[in-house]
């Protein structure tokens, strides 16, 4: 059990005692910078010096040094020469606002990063809060700060312009937050030049000239200011994929990924990489990779040491070999996209060496009663025992990991995490947003199926979605008034057949009688012989006096509403 003492007893020293307590430390009563801290350092495996900025260096000195102990600051600013003269110095800032002793507990555990620096213990203490470390030296931690202040301060700053802004059109500022959420999680999906739209971004100039017009003057210079970062970022070329940095401090890898072949191969490696502390990420596919299978493998490379893409065509989920054989395979293609995400293992075997003796059947199969009987387990009977069936060995051979999967087939997400948690697979299973086109349409290899005007008819996927979030945005709380809303979307154009329209509790897949809490929206249709599938979630519960935006306490990236206490059903 590690030993801690805290000096600070403000915002940052209660919110890392409260986290440290709850990851099982011993934490000592905090003192403030005004006792005695002579003998501060006694006794204790790690002392940590949670006062301002200013009080670092002074802190630091009035304590008597003892060589087993280390000592660290939380200041993102500060080197370790402040820490003089104790012979073990480091440094832990924690890459998010504490904004209270009580959500900064919580949110020092919620997987976020810390810049370390200095003794090991800085990236003990990380791992410990279950967060992802990153290391910076004294010589660059100048443009760190700044790099974190800008992505903290100068972005509130700018949501305070907005606000101002749109109270002058006499709008709240609830819908502006809910678009820049949005631009957000595009930033960590796509990087900052891809996630770019706007008149900046596509040379607008009248536009910009119209925003200049009617915006005060005292407004002007941060209009300008934000409108040349956007010029600045839109010249930015070649937009390459980006490649995460990899944990500790080390630089990405950008060799090509290892293929294995084998099943006891793949185990081996996996085995290997936790054998020497890395955390493992997984990211199951079928092949014919495209951006939002990049977008699942860029976040396990962020979040995760090693990276493993199995890649295998399943020929259980397919009930006409024929559909099979015409399946796009293109494992070169594949190897490019999981490399240029941050792949390090590729697993791609035969077919003989999951189904040993195919096309003889498995004697074993996986069944997932309750999620799977329905929607898309009715439409393709058999499909959710397969997509089980293979999961289930896929994390047999990979041990414990982290398996990310997209929420565009939010149905397989929900029967993949009640697989793990009826058979307690030593797996976490982590549901990444759906990745779209401009124009609103889910990520999918089946896309490249349709023509130009079954691509164009694809779109009435997502204006049902949009009608179904607008009705519970409304008010409105009987599934059968969402159902209709979604459904007249989808038959609005010829080209489309419907299949169903539903609104559903996300975690049972059930149609609750009163909606409330944690919902999805699900839609599938046929368009041009191709069927399509897309969905989209809420999360609806009583609190404050109107509705406004919030996130999913889940974590997963969902749009959320807020309905006031005693609203009426309508």
């Amino acid at each position: 059990m590690l030993s801690v003492r805290i000096v600070g007893p403000g915002r940052a020293g209660r919110s890392l005692a409260g986290a440290l307590v709850d990851a099982g430390c011993d934490v000592r009563p905090l003192l403030t910078r005004h006792d005695d801290l002579s003998s501060a350092a006694e006794g204790v495996d790690l002392l940590v010096l949670a006062t301002p900025d200013a009080q670092v260096a002074s802190a630091a000195a009035a304590v008597v040094p003892v060589a087993a102990t280390v000592v660290l600051h939380l200041s993102g600013a500060l080197g370790l020469d402040v820490l003089d003269p104790h012979p073990r110095r480091a440094a832990l800032h924690p890459l998010a606002p504490l904004p209270s002793p009580e959500v900064g507990r919580v949110r020092l555990r919620s997987g976020i990063t810390f810049a370390v620096a200095g003794d090991p213990m800085a990236a003990t203490v990380a791992e410990l809060l279950e967060g992802r470390v990153m290391a910076v030296d004294d010589a660059r931690r100048g443009a760190y700060h700044a790099a974190a202040c800008m992505a903290a301060n100068h972005v509130v700053a700018l949501m305070g312009q907005v606000e101002r802004v749109a109270a002058a059109a006499g709008l709240e500022l609830d819908a502006f937050v809910s678009l820049a959420r949005a631009a957000l999680v595009d930033v960590a999906e796509l990087g900052p030049a891809a996630a770019l739209t706007g008149p900046a971004a596509r040379g607008d100039e009248a536009t910009i000239a119209q925003h200049r017009a009617v915006l005060d003057p005292e407004e002007l210079a941060g209009y300008d200011a934000g409108v040349e970062l956007a010029r600045r970022l839109a010249r930015s070329a070649p937009r390459r994929a980006r490649r995460p940095v990899a944990s500790h401090g080390e630089p990405p890898t950008v060799a090509e990924p290892v293929v294995l072949r084998q099943a006891r191969t793949f185990a081996a490696a996996l085995d290997g990489e936790r054998a020497r502390g890395r955390r493992v990420g997984l990211v199951p596919t079928m092949g014919a990779l495209h951006a939002g299978h990049a977008a699942l493998v860029e976040r396990a490379a962020a979040e995760c040491d090693t990276v493993a893409v199995t890649i295998f065509v399943n020929p259980l989920q397919f009930d006409d070999p024929a559909d099979l054989a015409a399946y796009r395979r293109d494992l070169p293609g594949d190897l490019a996209l999981a490399a240029a995400a941050g792949a390090r293992f590729v697993f791609a075997p035969g077919v003989e060496e999951i189904y040993p003796g195919f096309p003889r059947l498995p004697a074993t199969t996986v069944h997932v009663s309750g999620v799977s009987d329905r929607f898309e387990g009715a439409a393709r009977p058999g499909h959710f025992d397969a997509v089980a069936t293979v999961v289930a060995k896929l994390f047999a051979l990979a041990g414990r990991c982290r398996a990310y999967f997209g929420e565009k087939d939010f149905q397989q997400l929900a029967v993949v995490r009640t697989l793990v948690a009826d058979l307690d697979l030593p797996v976490e299973v982590v549901g990444c947003p759906t990745v779209r086109q401009p124009d609103g349409l889910a990520l999918s290899s089946r896309n490249s199926r349709l023509g130009p005007d079954g691509r164009r008819a694809a779109l009435a996927l997502r204006r049902a979605l949009d009608a179904g979030l607008a009705d519970l945005g409304s008010g409105r709380r009987r599934p059968e008034q969402v159902r209709a809303a979604m459904w007249q979307e989808l038959c609005a154009d010829v080209a489309v057949r419907p299949d169903y329209a539903e609104v559903v509790d996300a975690r049972t897949l059930e149609v609750p009688a009163v909606l409330g809490g944690a919902l999805r929206l699900l839609v599938a249709a046929e368009v041009e012989g191709v069927r399509l599938i897309d969905n989209d979630g809420i999360v609806l519960e009583p609190s404050g006096e109107r509705w406004c935006p919030r996130r999913d306490p889940r974590g997963d990236h969902q749009r959320a509403l807020v309905l006031a206490h005693g609203d009426k059903e309508r």
